[in-house]
C-alpha cells in the first residue's frame, strides 16, 4: 500500500509539474506572437492581450515552482506552517506584477483613444487572434480558463469591428479595438488582485477545487483507527495541494501499525480529494485531554491493536 500511495502522489506531482511547464513556455510563445502580430498589424487590443499572456506565463512559472517545492517537503512537515518562503515570495511577486501589468495596459489604452480617432488594425490580427485561441485549446490548457475564453472572444470582437470600421468608413467602429483592450486590462487587473489575496497569509489561491479542511478532517476521521484529528490542514501553492495532518491512535499499538493507519489516512485522502498531490501525515498517541468525535470504540480500550 505504502508504495501505492507513494506512486500516485509521485504521478500528481509529475503531472502537475508537467502542466506548469507547458502553460508557461506555451504562453510566453503566444504572447511573444501575440506582441509581434499586434505591433505590425497596429491592434491595440492583440498588443494587450499579448501582455495577459505574459502575465499567465509567469504564473505558471510559479506553479512550476511550487511543484517543485512540493517534491522537496521534509518529511517532517505533518504539522502545518511550514510554507516555502521561495514559493511564497515567487507568487507575490508574479501577483504584483500581473496587477501592475493590467493598469499598464488599461491606461495605455485609454491613452490610444485620448490620442484622437485611432487607425483600423489589419486583417493578418484576425487569424493570429484565431490561431493563437486554437493552439491553446489543442495544446495546453493551464492557465486562463474561463478567463481566457472570455479575454480571446472580446479581442476577435474589437479587433473585427475596428478592421470592419475600417473597410466601411465607419469612425465610431474603429474605438472597438481600444475598447477591447481597455476589457482585457480589466480581467488582468482584477486576476492580478485576485493572486495578490491569495498570496497573502491566510489567503485562498484560486484556480483549483476548494479544499474545506472540515471536509477533510472528515475524511481522515472515518479511517479505521484514527481516534482524533487534533490538526490539519491544506496548503495550496499554485497548481498543487499539500495535506499536512496530525492524527491521534491508540497508544497502546506498536509503531508499525501506526504507521499502516497513517498509510491508510494518505490512500483515503487521494481518493477523496483528486486534486490532492501530497499527504504528510504525523502520528501521536492520543491524549484523553482532547475533546474529540471519533470512530473510537471505547471497549477496545485494552486491546493491543486497532487494526483489523
Amino acid at each position: 500500500m505504502q508504495r501505492d500511495v507513494k506512486q500516485v502522489a509521485k504521478r500528481r506531482l509529475v503531472q502537475r509539474n508537467t502542466e506548469a511547464e507547458a502553460g508557461l513556455w506555451g504562453n510566453a510563445g503566444l504572447a511573444l506572437l501575440k506582441g509581434v502580430a499586434g505591433w505590425l498589424t497596429g491592434s491595440t487590443a492583440l498588443l494587450a492581450d499579448a501582455f495577459r499572456s505574459g502575465a499567465e506565463a509567469a504564473q505558471c512559472g510559479a506553479a512550476a515552482i511550487g511543484v517543485r517545492g512540493a517534491k522537496r517537503l521534509p518529511r517532517r512537515e505533518a504539522e502545518p506552517g511550514g510554507d516555502d518562503g521561495a514559493v511564497q515570495a515567487s507568487n507575490l511577486v508574479v501577483a504584483l506584477l500581473t496587477l501592475v501589468v493590467g493598469i499598464e495596459i488599461g491606461i495605455s489604452a485609454v491613452r490610444h483613444t485620448a490620442e484622437g480617432l485611432p487607425a483600423a488594425p489589419q486583417w493578418p490580427a484576425l487569424a493570429v487572434i484565431a490561431a493563437a485561441w486554437a493552439i491553446k485549446a489543442a495544446f495546453f490548457s493551464v492557465g486562463g480558463g474561463r478567463l481566457e475564453t472570455y479575454a480571446l472572444a472580446v479581442v476577435l470582437a474589437g479587433t473585427a469591428g475596428a478592421w470592419l470600421g475600417g473597410r466601411l468608413g465607419q469612425p465610431s467602429l474603429l474605438y472597438l479595438d481600444s475598447a477591447a483592450a481597455f476589457f482585457v486590462a480589466v480581467l488582468v487587473t482584477l486576476q492580478g488582485y485576485r493572486l495578490i489575496a491569495a498570496a497573502m497569509p491566510g489567503g485562498k489561491p484560486a484556480g483549483l477545487p476548494r479544499t474545506d479542511e472540515a471536509e477533510l478532517r472528515e475524511t481522515v476521521q472515518g479511517v479505521e483507527g484514527v481516534i482524533a484529528v487534533p490538526t490539519i490542514r491544506a496548503r495550496e501553492q499554485g497548481h498543487y495541494v499539500a495535506v499536512a495532518a496530525a492524527i491521534s491512535v491508540n497508544p497502546r499499538i506498536t509503531v508499525l501499525e501506526g504507521q499502516e493507519i497513517a498509510k491508510r489516512v494518505k490512500d483515503q485522502v487521494f481518493k477523496r480529494f483528486t486534486h490532492v498531490t501530497d499527504v504528510q501525515v504525523q502520528v501521536d498517541p492520543y491524549d484523553p485531554g482532547y475533546p474529540y468525535k471519533s470512530n473510537h470504540d471505547p471497549n477496545q480500550e485494552h486491546m493491543p491493536t486497532l487494526l483489523q
